[in-house]
């Protein structure tokens, strides 16, 4: 019959067969060996074939900055301060007699003004005008008694003379003449009295003025010394100016001394921003206050208006506050510098022959907003930068540019 078939021994992979752990363990290690050959000799060609650079050293850049000639000078000094103005002369009107006002001005309003002379008030006069008449009366009296004893008198001196009038006569008539001379002067001085308290019950102005504040009207009854207004003279107003005692060296001498200016005064001008325009008006440096402030340590100076009209034509209103400019002595060799040029430790840039920046210690004589004056530390036709640098070294290079 038929046998079984014979069992084959051979066991060699077929084309189906899986493949086996070892080679797929040499397929991972080969391919990252590949990819880290490729990078070596590709790293390895780049640093061969990199070109050589040459270094240089770079030469510094100027910076560009605008400077000045040093060039000394003579300079009318100038001060500044500011201050409130308030009138030099103010009164307050009393009544000098008693009475009923009947008239009151139309001027006689708080900021109301006007003019030396002008009738303000005016008291019911009939008391005085009776007043007036009785001292006129009695006075004409007196003239008469004094005419009668002066005759008498006459007439018992002769008689005296001719040993027909005794001792006694004679001295009751001069005893009489006495009294009567004295009456008259008595209703002479009555009179004068009685006119001048007439005239009282008009209150005139005593100067050009304004009225600063008033409390009377028609109708109302005045004793002797009642209070009328506050008036004061437009034609005199003054500034009241601080100063630091280190602001009177740039000042005349007699600033320094209390008391009046002299003949020459300094000038002053006083400037505001006043009815939407920049007003000035002008004033001079009368006198020096006798104290100096303990709480700011300041010395006060006042400034006299002068003309009270701003070249604009605005009168200067009490009360404004204002800038005052004072001319002040002149200073010989001064070095005028902007103020962007002095730095915070009193230096300036100096730039020497070889335009290279060197710091200069200076002496600062005056300090303004704008510019500084020095009294020492730079020489003529020096140059200094005026440039606000920011970062400076000593002996950087600069490039001066107009």
């Amino acid at each position: 019959g038929q046998g079984r078939p014979a069992r084959c021994n051979d066991t060699r992979p077929t084309m189906n067969q899986s493949p086996t752990p070892r080679s797929l363990w040499l397929k991972k290690l080969i391919a990252p060996l590949i990819v880290l050959v490729i990078a070596s000799s590709i790293y390895l060609g780049l640093i061969n074939t990199t070109a050589e650079l040459d270094t240089t050293v770079k030469e510094p850049v100027p910076v560009a900055v605008r400077a000045i000639t040093v060039e000394p000078e003579t300079v009318s000094l100038k001060v500044y301060s500011e201050g409130n103005v308030q009138p030099r002369t103010q009164t307050n009107l009393l009544a000098q007699v008693a009475g009923e006002v009947i008239y009151v001005a139309d001027t006689m309003l708080s900021g109301g003004q006007f003019q030396l002379g002008d009738t303000l008030l005016r008291l019911d006069p009939r008391d005085y005008e009776i007043a007036r008449d009785r001292a006129q009366a009695s006075l004409s009296r007196a003239q008469a008694e004094l005419n009668f004893a002066r005759l008498e008198a006459g007439r018992v001196r002769a008689l005296y003379g001719d040993e027909l009038a005794s001792v006694a006569d004679l001295q009751g008539a001069e005893r009489l003449l006495a009294v009567a001379e004295a009456s008259a002067m008595e209703a002479t001085a009555a009179l004068e009295r009685a006119n001048i308290d007439l005239e009282r019950t008009l209150i005139r102005a005593p100067f050009n003025g304004r009225v600063r504040n008033e409390s009377v009207d028609v109708g109302q009854f005045l004793q002797k010394g009642a209070s009328i207004a506050t008036v004061y003279d437009t034609e005199r107003l003054e500034v009241k100016l601080p100063l630091a005692d280190a602001q009177l060296a740039y000042l005349a001498p007699q600033y320094a001394n209390v008391g009046s200016a002299g003949e020459n005064p300094a000038q002053v001008t006083l400037t505001a921003n006043f009815a939407g325009a920049v007003q000035t008006w002008e004033a001079t440096l009368t006198r020096t206050e006798g104290d100096i402030s303990t709480r700011s340590r300041f010395l006060h100076v006042i400034a006299e208006v002068s003309e009270t009209t701003s070249d604009r034509g605005v009168q200067l209103p009490l009360g404004l506050f204002v800038d005052a400019t004072i001319s002040g002595r002149d200073a010989e060799r001064l070095v005028r510098i902007p103020r962007t040029a002095l730095r915070a430790d009193d230096t300036v840039m100096v730039i020497d022959e070889n335009d290279q920046l060197h710091f200069r210690h200076v002496q600062v004589f005056q300090l303004t907003a704008d510019e500084v004056l020095l009294s020492d530390g730079l020489e003529k036709g020096e140059h200094v930068s005026i440039s606000p640098l920011q970062f400076v070294v000593e002996g950087m290079l600069v490039q001066v540019i107009n």
